[in-house]
Order: structure tokens, then C-alpha cells, then sequence
């Protein structure tokens, strides 16, 4: 849909319906106004123009007009429809040019709801044609521009680019915008776009240029871009997403897809929802509305698995930000201080500027926005010049990276020695690519086995960020599923079922937790079609893509014993031993001490002798037995505190410590109490 805000000249016709109204009272003529909005809104279907009155003198009306058509309309074509519907009948004389503007659905909003006396309010932003209170929606925020300025031809495209420190990424896409071949009609979107950048900022710039560019070429009938973000988990299912989708035709939607929390650290399920909303909506769209996905390059979010799951009916480009030296990146700040009217000078410049020599748009952003909150302060606000600004003693922990955090972990000796052998065979690649050697790259596909709560899961998103970070994965994608996320319901379901879920890992790591689940049921044609499909696909993503099978020992030998082609896939078998009552116990101080939690006289010996005991039972939890003890260690704490200082103070120290008479818990006894051997068997 298209919005304007539409200016006509006209006068009243003597004795006509408007002048008597006019002429009696005030309320006369806005009750004339607000059937004038009747007659239009019901002529309006048949010609997709709909058009409200929202303010009126005897000298001029203002219009919003809104067309539901992929055609800009012209002034005489709006004229025409508004002589039709009331000169004659309310005596009404029009000037033959009508004054136009483009405008957002938020302006188009704001000028109705100061009109109430014209319109009745809920006929025209709240039914399903075209609504307009999606603006305080909590799911994902929303704004609007209409950008202007658009290039006339190539040269003054690349020049304005060359402005913001452009990539060859957008240079190229530009020139292939202004390919003469093609043809200057509007016909819908051959390509949508994914743009990678540091700030909302850079991104909208970048896709403003495109835009610009688009529209000069009759790709784009409306000028206005609509940019959603902080997209929350809860963004599914919501018809004001369907709204801006539907009245954004002929325009451009823009997507951040960081989401709403920088913590979320796997975006494949918490935003699963989201992702799948949003790639239905997308595929109903895409032909007249131009979709723009943003990445930011610090927090990706769930970029991957949206565009994952619509590059087999979407072609995408890329766009990234470019990087420029010092003497460009000072240009291009001094253009944005004097657009923004701020002033400075060269010593302002070179010192934001810092000691870099390398750039790009996002860093100029963070410049302009420090120079612009100094300006407030010294130039506008001057009282606060001389202030003193609070300083606080902040002790930063330095948070350590995914291989520090492995290493870091209890035990897990053998596990590690092989991690690090995986990693020393790609360095070692690397230092032949350097040196003009043939490459190869190896199978990478592993089984871990081990029993639960061993750190299988653990270790494996760990290695995902490990292998990312030297360059062998190229997202770090870590997706963890089991049987219920692969095995469909009905026939025909599993493949494509399977198939979405390498493509959510594509650069990363595909986590089968339990595999041999796959094909424990009574009707196995569902489990060989999961094998079959997922050993497929291993060999199809094999360059860049980690399957992990995993599960206890005994079942998952038992598994591949099964599937002769599945173990001649697998490249590492890492077996994952119990832990020792003395590793037991150091997780438990380290469990603790994260908790800033004190283990007091005689926990030590309770504990070890706990975990004697427990470590002999079956179905033994290691890690997690450890969690629950401590876990029911502190509610038994909580109620030995509140018992002991009914209605006294409470010191501090005295919640964080536990004793010794806090451990007298019941963990071991949810196992069964057959021995077992400690320790496992290595893979032959």
C-alpha cells in the first residue's frame, strides 16, 4: 500500500450542500466532513483508493489517501476519483492539481487521530485492511522513513555510495541495479538482500542507498522503509507483523535479526518459533514486498536459520560494510557532525579518531554519537561543562574464551588430548596452504559416548566456538536435537524434517543426542529413513558441517554395529569416563564457588565418601549427580537458617555457607544399588 498526504484547492458552490453547512455551525460542517469520509470510504473498493478527509476549510482540503496498488497514482487521478465522489452531490469545486506527498503509515496514523471530529476512529486503523496500531507493540519495535535524494543515474549512484565508505559489495550490486538491459517497469523482486553490520545505524544507511537506487530504477513503487527490531522470542504468530508485511508492498522491510537478549547463546531453539513465523510470512511476500535482512556482525542472533530455511525459494545477496583509512573515515564524520548541524574542529576529529587506521561506517556512528553527546554538554547545556561525572570501581572479569573454558574443566584428560589433535591437523593444513601444498581435509564426523551428565553436550558446544574461532567451522552453529526433532510423524515427513536441521548447522556442529533412539521402535521404517537421510547429508555437508552421535556406550556400539555405513563416516570416537570421587569433589568446590557458596568443616570427607557410594550404582549421573546434591544441600541449608534465626538478623556469610550436616541428603538413593566397574572401555 501506498500512503499520501494529498493537498486540494477548491472553493463551495453557491447554495450548495457545503456552504449551508458551513455557513450554519461548526458542527454542521464537521458532521457534513465526516459524511463526505462515509461517501469516500464507500466508493473506495472497487478503485483501491481510499481516501479520508482530516482537515477542511471552504479554501482547502487535506486528504490521506491510501492505495491498495502496486501503480503510483498521479494528481489527476486522485482529482478525478474526489470529483466523482462529492463535487456534484455536496457542491464542491476542485483546482485541476492536487498537491502530493509520500508519507509513512505513522504519519498517516498521527494526522487521522488528530481528527476525531472527522473520522470514526475505529473504521480505519484497527480493521484487517490496513491497520495502524502496531506501533506499541512489546514483541519487536518498529520505525519509518521515507527516504528522498535518489540518483539519477549510475555515476551519481557510485558517487553518492563513495560518501560512506563503501564496500565492493554495494558497488557491484549498484551497477548491476543500472543495467541497461533491464527493464524500467515495476515486476517485483528478482533478489532480496542480507546486510552485514555492526549498528542500526550503518545497516540503515546501507539500506537507504539501496533503496534510493531501487526506486530510481521503477524497482520500488513506494520510497518508505520499515525497520523491525528487538525482535523478543514471543514475535510469532502476531497479526501486526502480518500488517506490516501486507501494507509494506511495492516498499522495503527491514529485518535486524539480532533478536532481543545478546545472552541467547542458541538461537535454533529459543527462537525456532520466531524463525518459522517469520519464514512463512516472508515466502508470502516476497514477490511485491523487498525484504532487507540485517546481521549484526557481534551478535548474529538467528540470522543464520531464517535465511537457512528460505535460500532454496529466495535469492539472496550480500552487502557488507566497507573499510576505509583515516583520511576517509574523517571525511566521512565531518559530514555526518555538519549534517547534524554539530560543530567541531580538527582536534575533536583526530581525537575520537584514536590511534586506528582502518574503519568502517559502524565506528564513524560511535564517533558521531560521542561528539554529539559532548556537543549537549559543552555547547548546549553549558551549566553541565564543569561538572564532575560520576566514577565508579568496576572489578571486569575477563571472560575467558571456548578453548580456556576446556581446558578449564575437570578431568576429561583424553578428551582434551584428541580435541587438541583435531585442532593441531587443521593448523597444520593451514601452514601447507601457505606454503603451496595439496590440502586435504578430513572426515570430521565423531561419536562421543558416555554416560550422562560426563559433559558430552558441554564439550561438544564447546568445540563448536573452538573450531569457528580458528576458521575451520565457518558459523559455529551449534544444534542439539533427538529423536522427536527428526523423526516426523507421518511418512514423507522425516527427510525434510532432517534436511531443515543440517541446514540451521550449516558451519557448525549437528548434535544427535541418544542417536540409537532413531531406530529403537517397533516400526522401523521411519528410524532407516532418519539413517539414511542423515547419512546423506553428512556426505553432502561433509567441507563444512560436524555430526556428533551420542549416547551410552553399550547402545551406541550397538547402534553402529547396525549401520555399517554410518561408522565408516566416523572419523573420532571419544569416550567420556566417569568421573572419580576426587573429580566428583572438585566439581563440587567449583559448583560452589561460582555461587560464591562456603563448604564447611567436614564436607569434604561426607562428600567423597557420598560419591564412593554413588559412582558403584547404575544409571549414575555424574556431573548432574553432583548438581542435584548441591541443589538439595541449599534447600536443606535454607531451612536450617530459617529455623535456627526465626525472627533474628541474618548475616550474610551465614547464607552462603554450607555445613557438613547439609549433605544429609537423599541423591544416592534415586539410583539403584546394583555394582558396577568404574571406568569404560576405549574404542578398538
Amino acid at each position: 500500500m501506498l500512503f499520501y498526504q494529498v493537498k486540494v484547492a477548491c472553493s463551495l458552490v453557491d447554495n450548495g450542500k457545503m456552504q449551508k453547512n458551513y455557513e450554519e455551525s461548526q458542527n454542521a460542517w464537521h458532521r457534513l466532513i465526516e459524511d463526505i469520509n462515509d461517501t469516500l470510504e464507500t466508493d473506495a473498493n472497487e478503485s483501491k483508493i481510499f481516501m479520508t478527509i482530516y482537515k477542511a476549510s471552504p479554501e482547502e482540503l487535506f486528504f490521506i489517501a491510501v492505495i491498495d496498488s502496486l501503480e503510483s497514482p498521479s494528481s489527476k487521478t486522485l482529482l478525478k476519483f474526489l470529483a466523482d465522489c462529492v463535487s456534484e452531490k455536496y457542491g464542491l469545486s476542485l483546482q485541476r492539481k492536487a498537491q502530493m506527498k509520500e508519507i509513512s503509515p505513522k504519519e498517516a496514523r498521527k494526522f487521522l487521530e488528530n481528527s476525531s471530529h472527522f473520522i470514526s476512529r475505529n473504521r480505519y486503523w484497527d480493521n484487517d485492511n490496513y491497520s495502524l496500531d502496531y506501533y506499541n507493540n512489546r514483541d519487536f519495535q518498529i520505525t519509518e522513513q521515507i527516504f528522498d535524494n535518489f540518483p539519477t543515474n549510475l555515476n551519481a549512484a557510485l558517487e553518492d555510495a563513495h560518501t560512506f565508505i563503501p564496500d565492493k559489495t554495494l558497488l557491484e550490486e549498484i551497477k548491476r541495479i543500472y543495467t541497461p538491459t533491464h527493464p524500467h517497469k515495476y515486476q517485483g523482486h528478482p533478489v532480496h538482500y542480507k546486510l552485514s553490520a555492526d549498528n542500526k545505524n550503518s545497516a540503515l544507511q546501507l539500506a537507504t542507498c539501496l533503496c534510493r537506487n531501487l526506486y530510481a530504477n521503477q524497482r520500488l513503487v513506494s520510497r518508505c522503509i520499515s525497520y523491525i527490531s528487538d525482535i523478543t522470542e514471543g514475535c510469532f504468530n502476531d497479526s501486526n507483523i502480518e500488517s506490516i508485511f501486507r501494507q509494506s508492498a511495492g516498499g522495503t522491510i527491514v529485518i535486524e535479526l539480532t533478536g532481543s537478549k545478546e545472552e541467547h547463546q542458541n538461537y535454533t531453539t529459543c527462537y525456532e518459533e520466531v524463525v518459522n513465523f517469520f519464514t512463512e510470512k516472508i515466502r508470502k511476500y516476497q514477490r511485491n514486498t523487498l525484504f532487507i535482512l540485517v546481521e549484526n556482525t557481534h551478535n548474529p542472533g538467528f540470522t543464520h536459520n531464517l535465511i537457512s530455511s528460505l535460500q532454496e525459494e529466495m535469492f539472496f545477496i550480500e552487502i557488507k560494510e566497507g573499510t576505509g583509512n583515516r583520511q576517509t573515515a574523517a571525511k566521512y564524520l565531518q559530514k555526518l557532525l555538519t549534517d547534524g548541524k554539530i560543530s567541531y574542529n580538527t582536534e575533536q576529529i583526530e581525537y575520537v579518531l584514536g590511534d586506528k587506521t582502518v574503519f568502517r561506517p559502524s565506528d564513524i556512528y560511535q564517533m558521531y554519537d560521542r561528539l554529539y553527546r559532548n556537543n549537549l554538554r559543552n555547547n548546549a547545556y553549558t551549566a553541565y561543562k564543569e561538572v564532575s561525572r560520576v566514577t565508579l570501581s568496576v572489578k571486569k572479569h575477563a571472560e575467558k574464551d571456548a578453548y580456556s573454558r576446556l581446558q578449564s574443566m575437570i578431568g576429561l584428560q583424553e578428551v582434551k588430548k584428541v580435541i587438541e589433535n583435531i585442532l593441531d591437523t587443521f593448523r597444520a593444513q593451514k601452514i601447507r596452504s601457505t606454503m603451496g601444498l595439496n590440502q586435504f581435509r578430513p572426515n570430521m564426523h565423531m561419536v562421543f559416548t558416555g554416560n550422562p551428565g560426563s559433559a558430552k553436550t558441554t564439550v561438544a558446544r564447546l568445540l563448536s566456538e573452538i573450531l569457528n574461532s580458528e576458521g575451520i567451522l565457518s558459523s559455529g552453529e551449534f544444534v542439539e536435537c533427538g529423536r522427536a526433532d527428526l523423526v516426523g510423524k507421518y511418512v514423507g515427513w522425516t527427510a525434510p524434517t532432517i534436511k531443515k536441521k543440517f541446514r540451521h548447522a550449516e558451519g557448525g556442529i549437528l548434535f544427535i543426542d541418544e542417536a540409537y533412539s532413531l531406530v529403537d521402535d517397533c516400526d522401523g521404517s521411519y528410524g532407516d529413513e532418519a539413517i539414511n537421510t542423515i547419512v546423506q547429508e553428512m556426505e553432502n555437508n561433509r567441507d563444512d558441517t560436524i555430526v556428533i552421535f551420542a549416547g551410552y556406550p553399550d547402545k551406541m556400539e550397538r547402534f553402529l554395529e547396525k549401520n555399517e555405513g554410518l561408522r565408516s563416516r566416523i572419523a573420532f570416537h571419544i569416550d567420556f569416563p566417569d568421573y572419580t570421587p576426587q573429580e566428583l569433589l572438585d566439581i563440587l568446590h567449583l559448583m560452589a564457588s561460582e555461587q560464591e557458596l562456603t563448604l564447611g568443616a567436614g564436607i569434604n570427607e561426607k562428600c567423597r565418601e557420598i560419591f564412593n557410594k554413588a559412582s558403584q550404582t547404575d544409571n549414575f549421573g555424574n556431573g548432574r549427580f553432583v548438581r542435584n546434591m548441591l541443589e538439595q544441600a541449599q534447600i536443606k541449608q535454607a531451612s536450617r537458617v530459617m529455623q535456627e534465626y526465626n525472627g533474628k538478623e541474618i548475616d550474610r556469610h551465614i547464607l552462603l555457607e554450607l555445613k557438613k550436616e547439609d549433605f544429609d541428603v537423599n541423591v544416592a538413593k534415586q539410583y539403584k544399588s546394583n555394582n558396577r566397574t568404574l571406568g569404560f572401555v576405549p574404542n578398538s
